[in-house]
């Protein structure tokens, strides 16, 4: 049994390694996604929304105000327009993403002490420029505000300390935990960067053995792997296995590093919780390898699921909040642990008995994938690999 484990084990590294379509999946993908993925989120905030003014004031507390929102790092004056209209014109058209309307007698209304307003007109349909611009503009007109209101009271003989007090007797100190910088890339790419892991792997092995299957189908010289189906089984898993457990030291060892991701715990404490990660994904790959045809169906049809993956995981969207039978869905998805846990431990530095949970779910996904795939070998398609079409 020994000796027909390991020449399976090197059957199958040769099948990878001789592939270019299987090599370039399973191998080059991951190095190139790692480094291309996140460059569009270099920048980690969105910072310059641009913005136009509607200033129906033109007076020195208007200008101020103006001046004030383009000195914020979340906005940026480019434009100025005649009416509401127009701007809403032209925040359809994409030009600004968003509109500061000043109205008549704005300055006027402040001088008298009567309340005044300004409006705000934003583009919504992107929540992430929505948010951006709303909290540059509230954070504007609040400081401007604020000032108008200090110098108020100073008027009346306050000092700078009193009046600064009872503007604000009570202050919010906001500490963002675990992505201080609120960073969108430091959010959503270690999260992406496990799903790669899962997604190339499942079209590795069904590329190999859609590509087997069709060289059976046409009568090719194949080499044939030794053993019953379990010995088979455990060949494969080594085979990948020994491949991605070197991805896995890259992307957290590597490119953690070079994209300055956090990593609050170590390289061994990750690879031991992804373990039963890979494990659980290769055999869960062995079983949908027996119902792809060819190899070019398992890229249509693992490509094609990547989003629900990514959308059932629970780090784009609460779990919490999904229903329960998309809920019980993503429960059978080695991605939706490994990405909870694998989080939770390199961004939060939680302990390992903190992610237990995940880590005996994915062992549990390991064998019930391990039970499919001798079933499938067994008794589904036996042989259909091995030389009887």
């Amino acid at each position: 049994m020994i000796r027909d484990i390991f020449f399976n084990i090197m059957t199958e590294l040769k099948l990878i390694f001789r592939d270019p379509g299987v090599l370039v999946i399973m191998g080059a993908a991951i190095v190139f996604y790692s480094f291309i993925y996140p460059l569009p989120y270099a920048g980690e905030v969105l910072k310059q929304v641009p913005l136009t003014v509607i200033d129906q004031d033109n007076s020195a507390l208007s200008r101020q105000l103006i001046r004030m929102a383009d000195a914020s790092e979340m906005l940026r004056v480019e434009g100025r327009s005649r009416n509401p209209d127009t701007a809403q014109k032209e925040i359809a058209s994409g030009r600004y993403s968003a509109a500061l309307v000043i109205p008549q007698g704005f300055e006027k209304d402040v001088l008298q002490g009567h309340p005044a307003y300004v409006s705000a007109y934003v583009d919504a349909t992107y929540f992430l420029i929505y948010r951006q611009a709303m909290t540059g503009l509230v954070k504007t007109v609040r400081t401007v505000s604020a000032g108008i209101q200090i110098r108020r009271f100073q008027a009346r003989g306050w000092s700078a300390d009193k009046a600064g007090t009872d503007r604000s007797p009570l202050n919010l100190v906001s500490i963002s935990l675990f992505n201080p910088h609120m960073g969108y890339g430091t959010y959503i790419v270690p999260g992406v960067l496990i799903l790669i892991l899962q997604q190339t792997m499942l079209i590795g092995i069904g590329m190999i053995s859609g590509t087997r299957r069709e060289q059976i189908m046409a009568g090719k010289n194949v080499t044939l792997r030794r053993g019953g189906p379990m010995v088979k089984i455990i060949s494969r898993t080594i085979a990948c296995l020994s491949l991605y457990l070197i991805h896995i030291l890259f992307i957290y060892g590597v490119i953690y590093r070079f994209w300055d991701f956090p990593m609050r715990t170590g390289i061994a404490m990750i690879s031991l919780f992804l373990l039963p990660f890979l494990l659980s994904v290769i055999l869960l790959g062995q079983v949908l390898a027996e119902f792809f045809k060819t190899r070019e169906t398992s890229i249509v049809m693992i490509v094609w699921s990547s989003m629900i993956a990514v959308l059932i995981s629970g780090f784009s969207w609460p779990v919490e909040s999904m229903p329960h039978w998309i809920r019980a869905v993503s429960m059978l998805l080695p991605s939706t642990w490994g990405i909870s846990g694998g989080l939770r431990l390199t961004q939060m530095g939680a302990s390992f008995r903190q992610v237990r949970e995940e880590w005996l779910w994915m062992w549990g996904l390991t064998l019930l994938y391990l039970f499919f795939a001798w079933i499938c070998l067994r008794f589904v398609h036996p042989g259909r690999n091995e030389g009887t079409p």
